[in-house]
């Protein structure tokens, strides 16, 4: 990753145009055309620096709720119950993490029950016990890249 890169993920998560063409306003701004600008956002996509690119919304803000959650899942059914979970398009995170509790993920919807549900539909089919962290505090964690 050179210092383009670096101030193209900075612009894509500090000041994305919003634009008809943002990859061009971008381009300009680091030397370089719309085109070459997208190629090397692809490229950081398929090296899997960049997860996806859109909005970060306050589900409160939105009237919806959200919740962390964390299960200790034997390994050989990590993945179909990973998948399981990623089914679910309420599902905002989800990922295998070291330690007894090994798959944690975030699932936000409109009604807390409508949270419940689902839990207790995984819980009931995969035979698991799902741990829920309602958020206490936010913190957002912003990565910000240094020029060299």
């Amino acid at each position: 990753m050179d210092n383009i890169d670096k101030k193209i993920l900075n612009m894509l998560q500090e000041q994305l145009p919003f634009v008809e063409k943002p990859f061009e306003e971008i381009g300009k701004k680091v030397g370089l055309t719309g085109m070459q600008t997208m190629e090397r956002v692809l490229r950081l996509k398929q090296d899997g620096i960049i997860r996806r690119i859109g909005p970060v919304l306050d589900p409160k803000k939105m009237g919806y709720t959200s919740l962390l959650c964390a299960a200790a899942i034997p390994p050989e059914h990590l993945e179909e119950i990973a998948l399981a979970v990623s089914a679910e398009s309420s599902v905002t995170h989800n990922y295998e993490r070291d330690g007894e509790l090994n798959l944690w993920f975030t699932v936000t919807m409109k009604a807390k029950n409508d949270i419940n549900r689902f839990i207790a539909d995984l819980e009931k089919t995969y035979s698991i016990k799902i741990y829920r962290f309602p958020e206490k505090r936010t913190f957002k964690i912003k990565t910000h890249f240094i020029l060299k």
